[in-house]
């Protein structure tokens, strides 16, 4: 193997029933438009670290990820650019709150997804997906076993995954 620059970004798939949370973007290019809890990956920072710090910064809420329900991959200016959405969980009692970064953060039911002006259109997929099916690669927490962060992204038994 050897080292690649790469642009890395995640996001959180958090549902409740046939909603998704989603949030309305208050800066930028993307001003007002509505997407996932998102953002990049910093230095000496797993991806899966990552999209629980960004759920935090963007809808003040703590969650766990469950599982990686969906990757986008594309080369920008040839570059390799991925995008992890990961699905994430929050407590019942959680409630999302718009942090500095959104505007507004909130379940929006799927029927409601053709209405919204989405990131893009890759975001609006990932949502429709997530809201269609409880499936997601397993998440496997190595850290203690190896003394580093170490995730193991895999496919659940009922899959025929582990052996």
């Amino acid at each position: 193997m050897h080292t690649v620059e790469c642009d890395l970004g995640v996001a959180a798939i958090v549902r409740r029933s046939r909603s998704i949370l989603l949030v309305q973007e208050a800066h930028g290019r993307y001003k007002n438009h509505w997407g996932l809890p998102k953002g990049y990956v910093n230095s000496s920072e797993l991806p899966s670290h990552a999209v629980l710090r960004e759920l935090s910064e963007e809808c003040e809420v703590d969650g766990k990820v469950i599982g990686v329900q969906s990757v986008r991959e594309r080369l920008l200016d040839g570059t390799p650019a991925i995008f992890i959405a990961y699905l994430v969980e929050l407590s019942d009692e959680a409630t999302p709150t718009p942090g500095e970064e959104v505007i507004e953060t909130r379940f929006v039911n799927a029927d409601e997804f053709d209405s919204l002006n989405w990131i893009s259109d890759a975001m609006h997929s990932m949502a429709l997906a997530a809201v269609n099916s409880n499936q997601a690669l397993r998440t496997i927490d190595y850290e203690n076993n190896r003394g580093h962060p170490y995730m193991l992204h895999t496919l659940p038994k009922t899959w025929g995954g582990e052996a």
